[in-house]
């Protein structure tokens, strides 16, 4: 299946917000083996809305629309979408009663004054001129589907428009999510049906190569493949490989799929560190705990970052036991230890410094594992020595101390990213 997913709206158009609705909707359907093959985005205008959902059933086996069904006079994919299939809006029952007990606890009373407080909580009616406004937000083409929404008072809708099914939900992101979530998924899926063409993919996570370098290392690996094609994205500082077999039998496609897996894992040794949709700071957050290693970080030029990100993942305090950020050589000295003759004789940015930062650190926190780094992050600060960008890394655990240089001669936040992320690998190797 073909599918279209159409976004609405004069604040996407002038881009106040960002459009997250396509891209969660597109994968979405990607999870259900229909391809998203265009996505567009038009203001609330009649016309526009008009010419938009007219092409895309020109040329899509499917619609997806977002936007446009709140209860203001610009929110107008209701009456355009009636007026295509020739029929009128009307209020869904459901969600009319839904409304109605919704404002009776929140409107606003406009006889209480200002300073005594905003909300009406009780169980009266609420102002009429208030629940003419809002029903414009419970209606939907006359003989439409009706997808209820749990999580807001739009209803989500369906009908056809020349022979295309054409889904309408509201812009609101977490009342789309719930939408899908309640029935529409499954709707899509009973659409799709058995017959349809199948797509097994993989999703291979590579750190430490730019994409050309990848995709050269894996150029031809699925040439012989019926069906087959290999996609790249950048995901800074990753690379996403992306494998994806087509074909009618699943059972078939995915056996293609495992008969490529051992190819790629040999082109990519080293770099490849994972699959699938965990990605290295959740790799290694998980690993910690599984192996029982305790974590503690000591960092100079990413400023907390490798601490950060560890700790962005639920459950890391069973790992990460705490770190110091010494950005001031005083407190590589004061914090970790560090001696002032070291720093003295080879600076802040050194392969010396850093392992006496994770050696001090290890010491102090007394942790199984800690990395430290030091570097140059620019956009000044560079020497021909040293130039920005220049990172040196250590890591220190029973078996000692191992340190690693990185140069990489970009903006601050990418060599400061770029940075915690190879601390990030190099937990990743010692935790074994």
């Amino acid at each position: 299946m073909r599918a279209e997913i159409l976004t609405i709206g004069d604040e996407l158009c002038r881009g106040e917000i960002v459009d997250t609705n396509s891209s969660w909707l597109a994968a979405k359907l990607w999870d259900l083996s229909i391809t998203t093959r265009w996505m567009t985005s038009c203001l609330d205008d009649a016309a526009d809305i008009t010419a938009a959902v007219t092409l895309a059933v020109s040329r899509a086996d499917l619609v997806l629309c977002s936007g446009g069904l709140g209860p203001t006079e610009d929110d107008l994919t209701v009456d355009v979408l009636a007026a295509l299939v020739g029929s009128d809006p009307v209020i869904d029952e459901p969600h009319r009663a839904k409304m109605e007990a919704w404002l009776a606890k929140r409107v606003v009373d406009p006889a209480t004054p200002a300073s005594a407080g905003a909300l009406h909580l009780g169980p009266s009616a609420p102002p009429a001129g208030i629940m003419q406004i809002q029903l414009r937000q419970v209606r939907v083409p006359r003989g439409a589907r009706v997808h209820p929404n749990p999580m807001g008072l739009a209803p989500g809708f369906e009908v056809a428009v020349r022979g295309v099914p054409v889904i309408c939900m509201p812009g609101v992101p977490r009342e789309l999510h719930a939408i899908w979530d309640a029935g529409l998924e499954a709707r899509l899926r009973e659409a799709r049906g058995d017959t349809a063409e199948q797509i097994a993919r993989r999703i291979y996570r590579v750190f430490g190569r730019g994409e050309s370098q990848i995709s050269q290392v894996c150029r031809g690996i699925v040439d012989d493949v019926p069906g087959a094609s290999i996609h790249y994205q950048v995901k800074f500082p990753e690379t996403l490989v992306k494998i994806v077999i087509r074909d009618r039998d699943r059972a078939a496609a995915e056996a293609r799929l495992a008969a490529v897996d051992p190819e790629i894992r040999r082109r990519l040794p080293g770099h490849l560190y994972g699959d699938g949709d965990e990605n290295l700071i959740g790799k290694v957050v998980r690993r910690l705990i599984e192996n029982q290693r305790t974590l503690a970080t000591a960092e100079s030029c990413t400023g907390g970052m490798i601490g950060e990100l560890v700790t962005s993942i639920a459950g890391s305090s069973k790992a990460y036991v705490g770190g110091a950020i010494t950005y001031a050589n005083a407190e590589k000295v004061r914090q970790l230890g560090v001696s002032p003759a070291t720093l003295d004789a080879h600076g802040a940015v050194s392969e010396e410094t850093v392992r006496e930062m994770a050696a001090g650190a290890r010491e102090r926190f007394g942790a199984d594992l800690t990395v430290a780094v030091s570097g140059v992050a620019g956009p000044d600060g560079g020497t021909p020595d040293k130039p920005v960008g220049t990172v040196w890394l250590a890591i220190a655990s029973g078996q000692g101390v191992t340190t690693k240089k990185i140069t990489w001669p970009g903006t601050r936040d990418q060599v400061r990213t770029l940075a915690s992320w190879w601390a990030l690998r190099m937990i990743d190797e010692a935790n074994v």
